[in-house]
């Protein structure tokens, strides 16, 4: 017996034997057909009197990029005032914090406790630190606060944050 009546022998050979041809086939086309890779081109040499460009500096200093989102109405409260919380509204937020809309100004430094509107009483308040607060641009009559979480909570928990 040679070797191909050996690998026709094998079991499933009618399932996966078409399904190997067709990845060779597919592959050496796609060899075949690719595109060509880039060349580039060296750069002209610049004299050297003239001084480089410098790179603009980015105002943002976040170390996580920002997430737009849906706006998320929360419960803003002090850690230790939970039962007449104020509400508010996330605007954008990140792996290390969130940007709020909020009625009333708060001082930089302070902590407060925060929690979707919409989520059952079991779901935990989270503690963020107060990084920024200023008159809103967008909303008139509101505040945008930037905050940053005390204790990272855990993925599942920030996701009700929109």
């Amino acid at each position: 017996m040679n070797q191909f009546e050996q690998i026709l022998q094998l079991p499933y050979v009618y399932l996966w034997l078409p399904m190997l041809a067709f990845a060779l086939v597919a592959g050496a086309v796609y060899w075949m057909w690719r595109p060509a890779p880039a060349v580039l081109e060296p750069a002209a040499p610049t004299p050297a009197t003239e001084a480089p460009p410098l790179a603009k500096k980015s105002k943002d200093l976040r170390g996580t990029s920002r997430r737009q989102g849906n706006t998320v109405e929360v419960h803003v409260a002090a850690p230790e005032k939970k039962k007449a919380p104020a509400i508010g509204s996330v605007l954008d937020r990140s792996m290390g914090g969130m940007r709020l809309a909020l009625f009333h100004e708060v001082d930089i430094g302070s902590v407060v406790s925060i929690r979707p509107v919409h989520v059952n009483e079991m779901v935990p308040w989270v503690d963020v630190e107060i990084r920024s607060c200023k008159a809103s641009t967008e909303i008139p009559g509101q505040f945008e606060v930037g905050c940053q979480y005390v204790k990272s909570p855990p993925y599942s928990i920030q996701l009700l944050f929109g």
